[in-house]
C-alpha cells in the first residue's frame, strides 16, 4: 500500500510523451480485473503518492503535475501566433488586445473541459467521440479533424521556410520542400529523447520571448494607457480587423489541443477515487494557467512591439514604404523590431527561435494527429510516418501559394489557416461541451448547470464571429456581384453557412447516447485497486 503522507515522484528521461506516442497505453478505462493486471505489469513514468491526506495546494504535489499543461501551450507560441500577433499589431496598434486576453482565458476553459474529461472516463476525447457518433458522423468528425491538423501544421511550413530563409538565404520555395525533411530530423532526435528535445527547443523559444518582454519594456511612457485602452475596450475598427481576431482565436485555441490535452493528462498516474480525481483536476488546471498565463505576456508583448515598430517606421519613412514592407512581411521583418535588445545578432537569434517553435508544434501535432486517428478509426501509425503524411499535405498549399504570389502572400496564408482552425473548431468545442455536462459520460465530475450555460455561451460567440466574418467579407469584397462567376460564388457561400450552421446544430441538439457510468463509477468510486497507473502496458495506450 502507499503511504498516505509522503508523496515521491519518478520519471524517466523520455517521460510520458514517447510511450503515449508509440501506442504503449493501457485502455484507461476498463479497470476490475483487467486493471488489477495491468496494476501489475506496470512501471509508472511519473508516480505520485500521499495524495489522499491534505486538500491543500502543495508545490510538490503540482510539480508531479507539471508537463502536458506545458506540452499543450507550445501551440500558443507558434509561428501562427506570431505572424497573427504581428498582424494586429501592425495594422491596428493595441487595439486587439482585448482579443488576445479573452481568447487566452477562454483557451484556458476549454482547456479545463478537456482535462475534465480524460481525468473522469480515462478516455481522450477522440476515444469517447468514436462510441458516441454513427459511424457517418464519426467519418465526418475524422475528416475535419484532419484537415484542422493539417491547417495547423502550414504555419509551421511556411515559418520554418522563413526562418531558413533568414538564416541561410534560401528561397522561400526551397525552403518549402525542405521542411519535408523535419520527418526525418525528427526520427533522428527521438534518440535524445523527447524531453530533453523539447527542453532544448523550449529554451530557443524562450530567450526570443525574454527578447520581446525586454523589447516592449522599451516602450515610451505615453504608451501604457493605450494598452490599457486595448486590453480592457473592445473594438473592431473595420472588416480587416475582425479578420485579423478571428486568426488571433484560431490561432490560441487550437482544435487538435482539445485531443492532444485530454490524453496527455492521463500520463500522470493518480489515486482512484472522487476526491482524489477532483484534486488532479485542480493541479492540472493551475498548471495549465501558468503556462497560459506565461504565453499572454509573450503574446502581449509580439503585439505591442510590432505596434511600436509601425509607429517607428512612419516616423523614419513618410512615404509609407517601410510601413507597408513590415505589414506585408511581418515574420522577415521581425529581426528589425528586436535591434535594441540584441543588435546585429538579432537575424539569427529570431530565425533559430521561428525554426524551433515550428518544429515543436510539428511534434505536438504528431501526439494530437496519432490520438485524434487512433480515438475515430482504432489505427495506429508510427510517429515519424503520422508527421511525414501531415506534413506533405501542409506542404502543397503553402507551396502552391508561395510559388504563385510570393512571400508575401505566404505569410498571409498562415493567418488563412488560423481563420480555418476557428472555423473547425466548435466541432471539437461542442462535443466536449455535451460530454462535460453529462453525467452520463463523466459522473459526478459533470459542470453545473450555470456553468454550463456559460459554456455554451462561449461556443455561440465563436461560431457567430466566424459567420459575421464571412458575411463581413462577402460585403467587403464585392466578390458576389451580378456577373455569372459572382453569382456562383454566392450560392456556394450561402450553401457553405447552411451547412455549416446546420452541422453545428445537430452536433448540439443531439442527446447523448453512451453511458459510463461504470466505467466512470471504477473511477470515482472503486475500492478495489487505489490507483491509476497510466503508462501500464496493454492494447490501447489511452
Amino acid at each position: 500500500m502507499m503511504s498516505m503522507s509522503s508523496m515521491s515522484i519518478e520519471s524517466e528521461d523520455n517521460g510520458e510523451f514517447d510511450a503515449i506516442a508509440t501506442g504503449e497505453r493501457s485502455d484507461g478505462g476498463q479497470l476490475g480485473a483487467r486493471g488489477r493486471e495491468q496494476k501489475e505489469k506496470s512501471a509508472p513514468d511519473v508516480r505520485v503518492e500521499g495524495m489522499d491526506d491534505d486538500d491543500s495546494f502543495s508545490l510538490r504535489k503540482f510539480a508531479a503535475f507539471v508537463g502536458p499543461g506545458f506540452l499543450m501551450c507550445i501551440a500558443y507560441v507558434d509561428p501562427g501566433n506570431f505572424e497573427s500577433n504581428l498582424q494586429a499589431g501592425c495594422q491596428f496598434g493595441y487595439s486587439l488586445l482585448w482579443v488576445l486576453m479573452w481568447a487566452t482565458l477562454m483557451g484556458l476553459y476549454i482547456q479545463a473541459l478537456s482535462v475534465r474529461l480524460g481525468l473522469a472516463t480515462g478516455w481522450h476525447l477522440a476515444r469517447v467521440m468514436r462510441d458516441e457518433y454513427p459511424t457517418p458522423a464519426r467519418y465526418s468528425l475524422w475528416i475535419v479533424t484532419e484537415l484542422a491538423i493539417i491547417a495547423s501544421d502550414v504555419p509551421e511550413v511556411i515559418g520554418t521556410a522563413l526562418a531558413l530563409k533568414l538564416i541561410f538565404g534560401l528561397p522561400t520555395v526551397w525552403g518549402v520542400l525542405v521542411t519535408s525533411a523535419s520527418t526525418l530530423l525528427f526520427l533522428a532526435l527521438q534518440q535524445f529523447g523527447v524531453r530533453k528535445l523539447e527542453a532544448f527547443m523550449g529554451s530557443l523559444v524562450g530567450v526570443m520571448s525574454v527578447c520581446f518582454v525586454a523589447q516592449m519594456g522599451m516602450l515610451e511612457g505615453g504608451d501604457g494607457g493605450e494598452v490599457i485602452k486595448g486590453i480592457v475596450v473592445p473594438i473592431f475598427q473595420n472588416g480587416k480587423a475582425l479578420f485579423i481576431g478571428i486568426s488571433i482565436i484560431g490561432a490560441v485555441v487550437m482544435p487538435h489541443n482539445l485531443f492532444l490535452h485530454s490524453a496527455l493528462v492521463l500520463s500522470r498516474s493518480f489515486e482512484l477515487g472522487e476526491r482524489s480525481v477532483r484534486r488532479a483536476l485542480k493541479y492540472n488546471v493551475a498548471e495549465s494557467a501558468l503556462a497560459l498565463a506565461v504565453t499572454l505576456v509573450i503574446n502581449f508583448a509580439v503585439t505591442i512591439v510590432a505596434a511600436q515598430s509601425i509607429r517607428d517606421a512612419d516616423f523614419d519613412d513618410p512615404t509609407g514604404e517601410k510601413r507597408q514592407g513590415i505589414i506585408d512581411r511581418p515574420l522577415q521583418n521581425a529581426p528589425d523590431m528586436l535591434k535594441d535588445v540584441l543588435g546585429k545578432s538579432a537575424k539569427g537569434l529570431f530565425a533559430a527561435a521561428l525554426l524551433a517553435s515550428g518544429q515543436s508544434s510539428t511534434i505536438t501535432g504528431t501526439y494530437a494527429g496519432q490520438f485524434v486517428m487512433e480515438g475515430f478509426l482504432e489505427i495506429k501509425i508510427n510517429p515519424v510516418l503520422r508527421a511525414f503524411l501531415t506534413r506533405t499535405c501542409a506542404i502543397l498549399p503553402s507551396l502552391l501559394v508561395t510559388i504563385i504570389a510570393g512571400d508575401e502572400y505566404a505569410e498571409f496564408l498562415i493567418v488563412i489557416s488560423s481563420v480555418f482552425l476557428s472555423f473547425q473548431l466548435p466541432f471539437a468545442l461542442i462535443p466536449l461541451v455535451k460530454f462535460c455536462g453529462s453525467e452520463k459520460i463523466v459522473g459526478a465530475m459533470a459542470i453545473d448547470p450555470r456553468a454550463l450555460q456559460r459554456t455554451w455561451v462561449i461556443v455561440s460567440a465563436i461560431v457567430f464571429a466566424n459567420i459575421v466574418l464571412l458575411c463581413v467579407w462577402v460585403h467587403e469584397s464585392g466578390a458576389v456581384n451580378g456577373s455569372p462567376g459572382g453569382v456562383f460564388l454566392g450560392l456556394f457561400v450561402a450553401l457553405f453557412m447552411i451547412l455549416y450552421c446546420a452541422s453545428l446544430s445537430a452536433l448540439a441538439l443531439r442527446p447523448v447516447t453512451q453511458n459510463l457510468t461504470m466505467q466512470v463509477r471504477d473511477r470515482l468510486e472503486n475500492k478495489d485497486f487505489d490507483r491509476l497507473d497510466a503508462s501500464a502496458e496493454g492494447e490501447e495506450y489511452i
